[in-house]
């Protein structure tokens, strides 16, 4: 029988030669030039390629030409020592991290990525390769990649530093040159960036400026070969799975930028819908050995990346994730009438900011499954970013025992447009008034949902407007200031945990703030728009005006102003709404401000409104929003179903339970409600509805359009029920992590470190606690309860 690794290399032979029929031939547009050294043109060479002559070394044969560069109680270090070189022999860019214990090592680099016989010869240089740079060649219109592992391209330079090597690459080709540092921390390894000393040629004096674009670090570190067993785990949406070898060559490879894509940016068509990437982090486990890897700096303009062994996916015999930092910003521009062939606009400046990845090796004695296994998974993937998020970024535990709320989201009003003497004119409408909003807390307390977290959303007349919102308010639309005071004492009274919410990235002029003046400039020099997008043909729908996007340069100011006056008003909670989730730069000329930056306003902004406001509940959060957050929705309970995922996880949940409560996003919006709720409860995610008052005939050509399912006389009753079934499960759990998570088909078990144990069945929509008798949904929920969905 073939071996698992020769099955892999013959079905990426024949994915080869479909690769190479004619009608799959790769074309350029008019008047470009192929990109320099392109993953099509390397995957294609690779049948061209002369046979591999290679000898596979052992890792003592690859040790006795290393020295040990720094060393600690746990971990050795270990670089390439050029003074062990013979006289033709030339550095390698590799370096080792090994386990003073277990005797484990992990390489930044195959040992014997030389003798990769899929790999074309440019593809076996990346794999030994810690940095490859893509550059911009602007007179040539092509970008090209550099790889530090090409050693008869690019120049290595050893010198020591403390606690580790720091290896100076000179790309002499581009004129680019690159010092980084790597320092071995008490259990990690770090790669360190400063871009301010990365030195470029595209001086005004250049013949051919060359600009650097992005850098991918140790693209291959902890590359598992076809032998290999084990998984990638991927941060997309809830969390994924990719597993090493998993054969899908006709899979796209994984590449998302962390914290979703730059809103500056508006494409002329609607882009695919994705769940993001909202922690900067990646995890590698094999059997008894595994990594954590965390983008900690420079994550503002970060991409993740994975793919699979084979051709198709990584065109080597490797599976790979790695991080790729974005150093320059790029933007499309359309000429003209030419409205297919954008010309590539880049910034002119690089921006300097510090990069830096963390790995963290874990081994047998880090486990934390319940069975006590010396195999590794991903909940201790997620234990130990759980533990870095505390220790490093002072994320506090504001879980309660005890506790699990429904959250709420109600909404007030929004534009709709009226006749006035014949003409059609835009009013601000009530769509659930404050006294409406009572009445439906009334509702859900008769229903015995007796803890709630309350969302106000569009409760102010700039927020109805949609104008920047930060004068706390009440709107008179919505009934004025007695009864926002009315409802205001009823959620104090019943001790009802509520919090306004704001959203302050697209608005109209007005408050103070103008799109000419406010507005966040794209790397091509226009303004920033937000459009609405058809849902039939993903075009910009024109019939609607076009909101601005808010300059991040704004932001202190905002923060500062918002936090004042919630403060005066005696608010003691805040929701700062998509800008938890948001994240974007402005590249104009006076107010250029790089994504981290704008990460490091936010940040700022929001422990002003913590410390003079209070509790801050924070919707889908990026991860630099954690140390600020005390309640968190609209977590997700999926991936974004790429092709190359080999399943869903609830990673995101892994490293928030019994730290931040969350919630899922809104149930009665689900398309499938039931089995979002068994989801939920498997993973100890609370539940969150959305609910208006007027009929969804009202919400016709509005922006509450998309909320046709929140009807709330629909929905108290049947929320309340779903609230019933889970609140006597979740609140048993509410305060202690999750120490074991396992699938067997549609059954789910769930540990927690209090000895708790759950028993979730998908199928029979039913869940068990400790071993007792299964509560059924059906039991809860009467029948039909979906039908306004």
């Amino acid at each position: 029988m073939l071996s698992a690794k020769n099955r892999i290399r013959m079905l990426s032979c024949l994915a080869a030669a479909f690769a190479a029929m004619p009608c799959m031939m790769y074309a350029m547009p008019a008047g470009a030039e192929p990109e320099t050294e392109s993953a099509v043109t390397e995957s294609a060479a690779a049948d061209d390629s002369e046979e591999v002559t290679w000898e596979d070394r052992t890792e003592a044969e690859v040790f006795a030409k290393m020295k040990l560069a720094a060393e600690n109680d746990r971990f050795e270090l270990w670089a390439w020592d050029d003074s062990k070189l013979g006289e033709d022999e030339k550095p390698e860019d590799i370096l080792a991290l090994k386990n003073k214990k277990t005797g484990y090592v992990w390489w930044s680099s195959p040992i014997n990525a030389g003798g990769d016989s899929i790999a074309a010869p440019v593809l076996r240089s990346e794999l030994g390769s810690a940095l490859v740079v893509t550059a911009a060649q602007i007179n040539e219109r092509s970008t090209t990649n550099a790889r530090s592992g090409d050693t008869n391209k690019t120049g290595i330079t050893f010198s020591d530093c403390a606690n580790g090597i720091k290896v100076t690459y000179n790309f002499r080709k581009l004129g680019i040159k690159v010092p980084v540092q790597y320092t071995l921390g008490e259990d990690y390894l770090e790669v360190r960036i400063d871009t301010s000393d990365i030195s470029e040629k595209n001086d005004a004096a250049a013949e051919s400026p060359v600009l650097a674009h992005t850098l991918s670090v140790c693209n291959a570190f902890g590359a598992a070969d076809m032998d290999e067993e084990g998984y990638f785990v991927i941060p997309d949406g809830s969390g994924a799975v990719i597993n090493f070898n998993n054969q899908k060559y006709t899979a796209k490879t994984y590449s998302q930028l962390i914290y979703d894509v730059d809103t500056t940016a508006v494409p002329k068509t609607k882009g695919p819908v994705v769940e993001g990437v909202s922690l900067p982090m990646y995890g590698i486990v094999k059997g008894e050995n595994a990594m954590l890897a965390v983008a900690a700096e420079g994550d503002g303009s970060c991409y993740l990346c994975a793919d699979v062994s084979g051709t198709g996916q990584s065109n080597t015999e490797y599976n790979r994730a790695y991080f790729k930092f974005m150093v320059r910003s790029v933007d499309q521009y359309y000429l003209g009438s030419d409205q297919l062939n954008p010309l590539d606009v880049y910034e002119k400046n690089l921006s300097h900011r510090q990069l830096a990845v963390r790995y963290y090796p874990l081994s047998a004695e880090d486990a934390v499954n319940a069975d006590g296994s010396d195999e590794l998974d991903y909940v201790d993937i997620a234990a130990r970013y759980r533990q870095y998020l505390m220790e490093e970024k002072g994320v506090q535990k504001s879980a309660q025992a005890k506790s699990a709320p429904m959250y709420l989201d109600l909404y007030g009003g929004c534009m709709k447009q009226r006749n006035v003497l014949g003409f059609p004119v835009f009013m601000k409408t009530a769509m659930t008034s404050y006294s409406e909003m009572q009445q439906i807390l009334l509702q859900l307390k008769a229903a015995s949902v007796n803890e709630l977290v309350v969302a106000l959303n569009n409760w102010t007349a700039a927020g109805i407007s949609g104008k920047v919102d930060y004068k706390a308010k009440a709107s008179a639309t919505l009934g004025g200031n007695a009864a926002f005071k009315d409802l205001r004492d009823y959620l104090d009274q019943n001790s009802i945990a509520w919090y306004p919410v704001v959203n302050n990235t697209a608005y109209y002029s007005g408050q103070g703030y103008h799109s000419l003046t406010d507005t966040a400039v794209r790397v091509s020099g226009s303004f920033a728009r937000i459009v609405d997008y058809e849902n039939a043909y993903g075009v910009p729908y024109g019939d609607k005006k076009t909101m601005s996007l808010l300059s991040p340069a704004a932001f202190p100011e905002l923060m500062q102003k918002l936090t004042q006056n919630y403060s005066k008003a005696g608010f003691e909670g805040v929701c700062i709404g998509d800008l938890s989730s948001k994240l974007y730069g402005d590249y104009g000329k006076k107010s250029g401000t790089a994504r981290d930056t704008t990460m490091q306003y936010i940040q700022e902004g929001l422990a002003g409104l913590k410390a003079d406001v209070g509790s801050v509940l924070s919707k889908d959060p990026n991860a630099y929003v954690l140390p600020y957050t005390d309640q968190a929705a609209d977590i997700p309970l999926y991936s974004s179903g790429f092709n190359i995922f080999d399943g869903d996880i609830p990673l995101y949940q892994l490293v928030l339970h019994g730290v931040i409560p969350y919630a899922t996003k809104a149930v009665n919006g689900s398309a499938d409600a039931e089995r979002l709720v068994m989801k939920a409860v498997a993973a100890g995610s609370n539940l969150r509805f959305d609910m208006l008052q007027v009929d969804i005939s009202d919400l016709k050509d509005t922006d509450f359009d998309i909320y046709f399912y929140a009807q709330a006389d629909n929905w108290t009753e049947n929320a309340a029920q779903y609230y019933r079934f889970a609140k006597d499960i979740l609140s048993e759990v509410s305060d202690s992590y999750i120490i074991s998570y396992e699938t067997d088909g549609d059954t789910i078990k769930t540990t927690y470190a209090n000895g708790c144990e759950t028993l979730v069945d998908l199928e029979a929509c039913s869940v068990s606690l400790n071993g007792g008798q299964p509560r059924f949904l059906r039991d809860y929920v009467k029948e039909g309860a979906e039908i306004f969905q």
